[in-house]
């Protein structure tokens, strides 16, 4: 879906989207209703439903739009002229620049249970690309050598496992200090798969 961002309504829309991630990821999406998304924008709750069907539809939205976010990095990623190696640190830097922002922290800290099974389907198969994205660079790397043997599932489950936990505990996403956290995450991990010569 491409967006026109100077469009006023779109602006609008996405003003709501990114107020209820926020609000979402302060206090959670059961304790977040409609009414104190359209408070925190000083706009009628009748005013959100011209740009959103309801509450599931934001949570949806804002979870579609940090998937979005990476499609540009996971084109780059298959850049076979880089290292594995090279390329997974690339995907996972760009991930945590999406965990600084609200959507990438709604992402990480919000659950789709509550959406239809069909938005269910939508946002894990995007999560599912990404995850594979990073499953085959290891494999490709133990296949050339440069990473040594190891399980890409459970190595690709530490590496987001650890980035999703940082929206949990640093709450500010200030993009700087993720960004120094994404490099101390990639020295323990690039190094912990790089094969030994």
């Amino acid at each position: 879906m491409t967006l026109n961002r100077d469009d006023p309504r779109e602006q609008k829309r996405m003003a709501v989207l990114r107020t209820g991630a926020r609000l979402f990821n302060e206090h959670g999406f059961d304790r977040t209703s409609l009414d104190d998304i359209a408070s925190e924008l000083c706009v009628s709750k009748r005013t959100l439903y011209y740009y959103v069907k309801n509450k599931d539809d934001i949570l949806f939205e804002c979870n579609r739009l940090a998937i979005e976010f990476m499609e540009e990095t996971m084109t780059e990623s298959r850049n076979n002229d880089l290292p594995p190696l090279e390329r997974i640190a690339m995907v996972m830097r760009s991930y945590m620049d999406l965990l600084s922002n609200e959507f990438g922290a709604c992402l990480a800290l919000s659950k789709d249970n509550v959406l239809s099974e069909e938005s269910r389907k939508i946002l894990r198969k995007g999560r599912k690309k990404l995850d594979q994205a990073v499953r085959d660079l290891i494999v490709k790397g133990i296949k050339d050598g440069t990473i040594k043997p190891c399980e890409p599932k459970l190595a690709a489950a530490a590496i987001f496992g650890a980035f999703n936990w940082v929206p949990h505990w640093h709450k500010n996403g200030n993009h700087e200090a993720y960004s120094e956290i994404a490099n101390s995450f990639l020295d323990i991990f690039i190094d912990g798969l790089r094969a030994r010569r």
